[in-house]
């Protein structure tokens, strides 16, 4: 790029890495460990986050993580909670009233329902977030990309 200035020519981040060689668009040091922007977010690493759960749970030096393997078992586990708490809620409000019980069946009941699980999805999203950034940064790291 040469000095035409800010915002002048065309930025050497984001086009191709040299064309026609099977390399994908990235940034300049993209190594073969980031999977590129047409592999998306969801693409599996080939390092230490491929660990197993068990070999996740004695890895002293914490190269691997337990909680992104846990995640969807404890979603299952809470969406079982809340069902089971929502079925307590409509019979103790059928046995209160049963105009009560009708009002909790149909409204209140689902409400607090979607409520929760959504508020309980949001939180478990944010730590899915936080280890995939740590992912992707140690991806970062081991192409060469900075942050040494």
């Amino acid at each position: 790029m040469t000095d035409q200035g800010y915002g002048q020519g065309q930025p050497d981040y984001g086009q191709a890495q040299g064309q026609g060689q099977g390399q994908g668009a990235g940034y300049p040091g993209q190594g073969a460990a980031y999977p590129g922007p047409g592999a998306g977010y969801g693409a599996p690493m080939q390092d230490a986050s491929a660990k197993g759960f068990v070999s996740s749970l004695f890895d002293f030096g914490f190269n691997s993580f337990v909680t992104p393997k846990v995640v969807k078992v404890v979603y299952v586990l809470i969406t079982a909670l809340l069902g089971l708490g929502v079925i307590a809620f409509i019979i103790s409000a059928f046995a209160s009233s049963v105009l009560f019980g009708i009002i909790t069946l149909f409204i209140l009941a689902p409400l607090f329902f979607f409520v929760y699980l959504a508020l309980w999805r949001i939180g478990l999203e944010i730590f899915i977030v936080i280890f995939r950034m740590a992912d992707d940064i140690r991806a970062i790291r081991n192409s060469g990309g900075g942050l040494r």
